[in-house]
């Protein structure tokens, strides 16, 4: 699962360097004027939240910082998601968590763990890198990322399976 997580960041991170300062925080038409930057924070500060969070086992995904500056400088987020990449690798994953939302009462957390927080972040930073890469077809650079950028694991198993039993026709 943490090499899961690794692609992801890495993948981002080559995004972060490959883009310049404009493309990064140029507000798109197709996403509502949002940005390639404010997608990349969105992303980021779910895991943030939870890396945080794992020291007190508890977890708000509603309380995140929504550090600007994440969407606006891409260096920064490289730099985070960086660090991001080596807090994953320091932290154990199979104890549980009190998950809290804002829409909650805080005396009554849903219980998960932090294994199943890390695969919600997963998917959910899957889902905005789909959004991404609508961004990037906007602006003519869809070539930067992989065809498996913004593609659930779960998907791409399943196509990588019709092309084998095609391939053995």
């Amino acid at each position: 699962m943490k090499n899961l997580h690794q692609n992801l960041f890495e993948d981002l991170k080559n995004l972060c360097l490959n883009l310049n300062d404009l493309q990064f925080c140029l507000k798109s038409e197709l996403l509502n004027q949002a940005t390639i930057g404010k997608h990349l924070r969105h992303s980021i500060e779910f895991y943030l939240c939870l890396i945080q969070g794992i020291p007190s086992r508890t977890v708000n995904y509603d309380n995140r910082q929504r550090e600007q500056r994440i969407e606006t400088d891409r260096l920064y987020a490289f730099k985070i998601l960086s660090d991001l990449s080596n807090q994953l690798k320091m932290h154990s994953h199979d104890h549980s968590l009190n998950l809290f939302t804002n829409e909650t009462s805080s005396d009554k957390p849903f219980e998960t763990s932090v294994n199943r927080e890390l695969l919600y972040c997963l998917d959910h930073a899957i889902h905005h890198q789909a959004l991404i890469k609508i961004g990037l077809k906007e602006l003519n650079l869809s070539d930067l990322v992989g065809s498996h950028f913004g593609v659930g694991h779960s998907t791409l198993k399943y196509e990588s399976s019709l092309e084998k039993n095609q391939s053995s026709f």
